[in-house]
C-alpha cells in the first residue's frame, strides 16, 4: 500500500504502518552518521523527527551526496519504505535531501509543542506572580520575569530533552503544573511557607532557560552541558537577589537551598539533599509531575492496544496501560 501524502504523515502514524509501506515527506534531521555493514562497507543512519516523535532511517547505498550536504538540524525530504527490526520500526530510505525554505518555511513545526499555548501560560504565570505577597520574593519575581527577553525564553524553553515535558513550552507547563500542586499541598499543610513554596516552584528549574534550546531542535546548549541548570539557576537568582535592597539573609538561604536540592540526591545532580520542609515538599512535587508527564509521553509513543511499554531504563520498569475500567477478560 502506498501512503498518499497531501501533507507529511506524522511519524507516530508512520511507525504503526505495516512493513513495506511507502513513506515520503518532510521531517527534521536530528542525527546523521555512518556505520559499518557486516561486510565492512559503510551505510548511512539518520534520525528523523516531527512533532509526534522520532524514527530511525537507513540508506544502504548511494548516500554520498546526502552525507556531504546534510547536517543535524536540517529540514529534509525523504522517500523510502517502513521496515521493522526486532519489533522496532525504521525507514529504509532511497532519497534524503535538504528541503528548501519554500518547502519548509518554519522548522519549528517539526518540534513537539506544549498543549498550553504561550498566551495561556503567560496569563497564568502573571497571576501566580501577583499572588506572592512577601515583598522581597515579590520583587525578585517581578525583576526576573519583568525582563521580556527572559520571559519569552521561559515561555518557549523545553522542560527536558527527552524524558519529561520535552516540548516547546514544556518548562512553563511543568512549572505551572507544580504551582497548582503546591497550592493544594499548602492548603493541606499550613506549616508550609506558601510564598516561599510558590517562589521556589517558579524558580527551581529557571536555569533551564540557559541549559536548553529549541534551535534547531530540542538540545543542550554548551553552557547547559558544562554547568547544568541547577548551577545556572542559582547563579541567576543569587545575582538578582543581590540587586534587591534588604533581601533577608534567611529567606535568601532557604530559597537557594530549594533550587540546589530540588533533584533530591547528588547522584541526580543536586549538590545537597532537601533539608527544609519546603525543599523536601518541592522535591517530591517535582518528582510526581515529571513522572506523570513521562508516563503519558511513553503512552503516546506506544502502539494503541499494547498493554505494556518498552522497558524504561530511567525508571527500571515497564509501564502498563490497560484502564482499570476495562471489562474483565478472565486472564490471570
Amino acid at each position: 500500500m502506498t501512503v498518499s501524502l497531501a501533507t507529511t504523515t506524522p511519524l507516530k502514524s508512520v511507525r504503526e504502518l505495516p512493513t513495506g509501506d511507502h513513506v515520503e515527506g518532510f521531517y527534521l534531521l536530528t542525527k546523521i552518521d555512518t556505520r559499518p555493514k557486516k561486510s565492512g562497507e559503510p551505510f548511512l543512519i539518520v534520525e528523523l523527527q516531527d512533532h509526534s516523535g522520532k524514527i530511525e532511517g537507513k540508506m544502504w547505498d548511494n548516500f554520498t551526496e546526502a552525507l556531504e550536504t546534510l547536517k543535524a538540524g536540517d529540514p529534509v525530504f525523504v522517500d523510502g519504505r517502513l521496515d521493522h527490526y526486532q519489533k522496532l520500526p525504521g525507514l529504509v530510505l532511497t532519497v534524503a535531501r535538504k528541503a528548501s525554505e519554500q518547502e519548509v518555511p518554519d522548522r519549528r513545526s517539526f518540534l513537539p509543542h506544549s498543549q498550553l499555548s504561550a498566551a495561556q501560560a503567560d496569563e497564568r504565570l502573571a497571576r501566580v506572580i501577583e499572588s506572592v505577597t512577601e515583598p522581597h520574593l515579590s520583587e525578585l519575581l517581578e525583576s526576573l520575569f519583568g525582563d521580556q527577553s527572559f520571559r519569552r525564553r521561559f515561555l518557549e524553553t523545553p522542560g527536558g530533552k527527552a524524558w519529561h515535558h520535552a516540548t516547546v513550552g514544556g518548562l512553563v507547563e511543568h512549572t505551572l503544573s507544580m504551582v497548582a500542586l503546591a497550592e493544594m499541598i499548602c492548603g493541606h499543610y499550613p506549616q508550609l511557607h506558601r510564598d516561599l513554596m510558590i517562589c521556589g516552584t517558579l524558580l527551581h528549574d529557571v536555569g533551564k532557560v540557559s541549559e536548553l534550546t529549541i534551535e534547531p531542535a530540542l538540545e543542550y546548549t554548551s553552557e547547559g552541558r558544562l554547568l547544568g541548570h541547577i548551577t545556572q539557576g542559582v547563579l541567576l537568582v543569587e545575582r538578582t537577589i543581590g540587586e534587591i535592597d534588604g533581601f533577608p539573609a534567611e529567606l535568601r538561604k532557604q530559597l537557594l537551598h530549594i533550587i540546589l536540592s530540588h533533584q533530591g540526591e547528588p547522584a541526580m545532580g543536586s549538590p545537597v539533599k532537601p533539608m527544609t520542609l519546603e525543599a523536601l515538599t518541592l522535591h517530591y512535587l517535582d518528582e510526581l509531575d515529571s513522572r506523570v508527564n513521562a508516563f503519558e509521553q511513553v503512552r503516546a509513543r506506544t502502539s494503541s492496544g499494547q498493554e505494556f511499554s518498552d522497558y524504561q531504563r530511567l525508571m527500571e520498569r515497564f509501564f502498563y496501560f490497560r484502564s482499570p475500567d476495562e471489562p474483565d477478560t478472565g486472564e490471570e
